[in-house]
Parts: structure tokens; C-alpha cells; sequence
């Protein structure tokens, strides 16, 4: 399972690629050339059970429909994961979208891990409470830190709006032809149903940044 959890507007004057999940052929790229060579794994209905490789199941808030990336600014990725439905975030919902950019950028040694949830994990949180809460929070992860340790804002900062988590991620130092990758997926899982595993949908992109100022 893929380790981890990814505008579909353009605004005018900025690089700006969205990708259909449908247009794809299995987990392969766009059946045709696309110009800005940009490569997604992931397809319309391709959910399985939350946590599991096994199984298939789209939960509401689960399903990947679109994935959209742009240049906010020269050192700002945006990232958008368009769902085919918004989830029903709430104290008896744990809906999850996390991803890991490897990208370079101003707060680590390089890449970032992306978190969008209404979860926090024990050691993020700092309470030790893991009840789900009733709108989604945004922080960010070092990767080369065990445990995780927490990034200042500016790192990644994302936002659940209907269906679409947005994200906006710092890659300063990124070097313009160097491909990178988003490897992540969005989870649900019901914590008060035993009876339900959830679903979750997971995702790689690779792309680089002169791909987006093209």
C-alpha cells in the first residue's frame, strides 16, 4: 500500500494542469500525450478497504475524481484533490487526506508530508485525544524525523471545502528539472460502526516544476 496522503480552476496568469482521473487507462498515464508530461496514478472508483489492499469499497469523501496542480508563486506548489463527493466530516467520521512531496523546500532536508484531517494523531495533537472532531485541521510533518516532528505553517497548509482538499506547499530549492512525486491517499473510517472498514483512495503524481511554468 502506498506509504501516505493531493487546483482543478486556473487562475489567470498562473501554470496550471488538472487531471481527470477518468481520462486514465488503469494506473498507467493519459492514453494520449499530454504536453506538460505530467504522470497520475489513480482512476475513478478504484477504492478498496480502509488500511487494507484488499476489498472494494467508495465510502462518501473517499474517492479521488480529479487532481489538479499549479504554481501558486515561484516557490508555492498548489495541490487540489477533487472528490466525487465531500465527506460528512464529524465526531462520528474520521476522514483523512495525507500525502508525502518529496520536493525540496525551506523546513526540512527534503520533502514534506502533507496532513488534512479532523483526526490528530497522539503525537501531533498533544493530548492523546483522537476523537474525531467536527471540521477538518492542517498541519505538516518532517519526514526525516522520528517521531514526526510538526512544521511551522507555511510548510503545507490545506483546507476542506465541499469536495475539494486544497493544499499549498512550500518548495523552495526545488530545482526546476528535477521530477518529484506526490504519494498519498484519502481515508474513511467510522469509529462508532464496527461493522464498517471504511474506505480510502491512494495516489502518486509525478510531475516537476518546469512541467507547471509551461
Amino acid at each position: 500500500m502506498l506509504l501516505l496522503v493531493a487546483v482543478a480552476m486556473a487562475v489567470g496568469g498562473l501554470a496550471t494542469v488538472a487531471l481527470g482521473t477518468a481520462a486514465l487507462l488503469d494506473l498507467g498515464p493519459f492514453a494520449s500525450p499530454e504536453p506538460l508530461r505530467l504522470e497520475v496514478a489513480d482512476r475513478l472508483g478504484d477504492c478498496r478497504d480502509a488500511r487494507l489492499d484488499t476489498g472494494e469499497s467508495c465510502d462518501l469523501g473517499a474517492d479521488i475524481e480529479a487532481i489538479s496542480l499549479w504554481l501558486s508563486d515561484d516557490d508555492t506548489l498548489a495541490v487540489e484533490l477533487r472528490l466525487t463527493e465531500g465527506p460528512n466530516v464529524g465526531p462520528s467520521l474520521e476522514w483523512t487526506a495525507e500525502f508525502y512531496v518529496e520536493a525540496a523546500n525551506a523546513h526540512t532536508d527534503g520533502g514534506v508530508i502533507c496532513v488534512l484531517s479532523n483526526v490528530a494523531p497522539a503525537s501531533v495533537g498533544g493530548a492523546g485525544d483522537q476523537s474525531p472532531a467536527p471540521e477538518a485541521d492542517s498541519y505538516a510533518l518532517d519526514p526525516n524525523t522520528v517521531p514526526r516532528q510538526r512544521l511551522p505553517a507555511g510548510a503545507c497548509d490545506g483546507s476542506l471545502r465541499d469536495a475539494a482538499a486544497r493544499f499549498s506547499i512550500n518548495v523552495a530549492g526545488q530545482p526546476d528539472d528535477t521530477p518529484f512525486r506526490l504519494i498519498g491517499l484519502v481515508r474513511v473510517e467510522h469509529p462508532d460502526n464496527p461493522e464498517s472498514l471504511g474506505s480510502e483512495d491512494d495516489f502518486l503524481v509525478r510531475a516537476s516544476l518546469s512541467d507547471l511554468r509551461s
